[in-house]
C-alpha cells in the first residue's frame, strides 16, 4: 500500500511540474534567445512568447519579447539568422514582407514566471 501511495505522489508531482516550455518544439538556438531574455529581463505583461509560423515556405519563429507600445517582434529562422522585425512605430508589417500571409502554426513557448 505503501508503495501505491508513493507511486500516485511521484507521479502527480511529475504532472504538476511547469516547465518553461510548451512542447520542446524549436530548435536549439532558439533556447538560447528564452535562456538569455529570462536571465536580462524580469517578468513582463502580456507575457513574452515565442510563436512559430510557416513565411514563404519555411518555418520562422516570432520572438515577442517586448511588452511596450510600438516594440518589435523579431522574426528569425530555423537556425537563428535575423530575417524581419514586426511591429514598431511603422505599423504591424514594416520589416517582413507579405507576412499578413503567413500562417500561424503554434506559441512554442511562453514565460512561467
Amino acid at each position: 500500500m505503501l508503495k501505491l501511495i508513493i507511486g500516485a505522489a511521484v507521479v502527480l508531482l511529475a504532472i504538476g511540474c511547469e516547465s518553461n516550455h510548451l512542447n520542446n518544439n524549436y530548435p536549439k538556438c532558439v533556447q538560447s534567445y528564452i535562456d538569455n531574455f529570462l536571465e536580462n529581463n524580469n517578468k513582463q505583461t502580456p507575457s513574452a512568447s515565442v510563436d512559430k509560423y510557416l513565411y514563404k515556405g519555411d518555418y520562422v519563429y516570432v520572438l515577442n519579447f517586448q511588452n511596450f507600445p510600438d516594440g518589435q517582434s523579431s522574426v528569425i529562422s530555423t537556425s537563428c539568422e535575423p530575417l524581419c522585425s514586426l511591429g514598431g512605430f511603422d505599423g504591424p508589417y514594416n520589416d517582413c514582407e507579405e507576412f499578413e500571409d503567413a500562417k500561424f502554426i503554434e506559441t512554442v513557448w511562453v514565460d512561467p514566471r
